[in-house]
């Protein structure tokens, strides 16, 4: 992760090459570091790739430069990932990632991991902003990187989702 942190530092002025709201693609290839003993990839490994892939998204839409020049950033709060089908070694996979929407705390990405078309796994990311120690919420976000707070999409999985959190947090 070090080194997507210093590519980004290094290309943060570089102008953005989709739209703040478009679909990022990330390409890998599973590697022998990256199995587990069934030969394909180990389950940790997916958080691996899915974090590149949030850190090329920045980059790409232009997010981190905005990040970067208000001293905000975005943590994980929560991850729901599907494994659909493996991926073995040496197999060449795409990541698709965008954001989804947002509420008044989190912003929410979508990552579709393909090979050849087809949807081997899916991830959904809740994250949180943070500046200087304390919650940034995502009014302040959208202002920062230009986007209408009002624009966000309602999705019936992350209402689902929420009301899973919501569940286990009664356990």
């Amino acid at each position: 992760m070090l080194s997507q942190i210093i590519t980004s530092i290094i290309k943060r002025n570089e102008p953005a090459t989709i739209a703040p709201l478009g679909t990022s693609v990330v390409s890998g290839r599973v590697l022998p570091h990256q199995i587990d003993y069934n030969l394909h990839m180990n389950n940790a490994k997916y958080l691996n790739i899915l974090e590149r892939s949030r850190w090329v998204l920045f980059r790409e839409n232009g997010w981190f430069r905005h990040f970067f020049n208000k001293r905000l950033n975005l943590v994980v709060a929560s991850l729901e990932i599907t494994f659909i089908r493996e991926l073995n070694l040496f197999s060449k996979y795409e990541v698709h990632t965008r954001i989804m929407s947002w509420d008044e705390k989190y912003v929410y990405f979508e990552h579709r991991i393909m090979v050849k078309g087809k949807l081997c796994g899916h991830a959904l990311v809740k994250m949180a902003g943070i500046r200087k120690g304390k919650r940034a919420f995502c009014a302040e976000i959208c202002d920062t990187v230009g986007i209408d707070y009002q624009d966000a999409t309602a999705y019936t999985v992350i209402d689902h989702w929420a009301a899973m959190t919501q569940a286990k947090r009664d356990i």
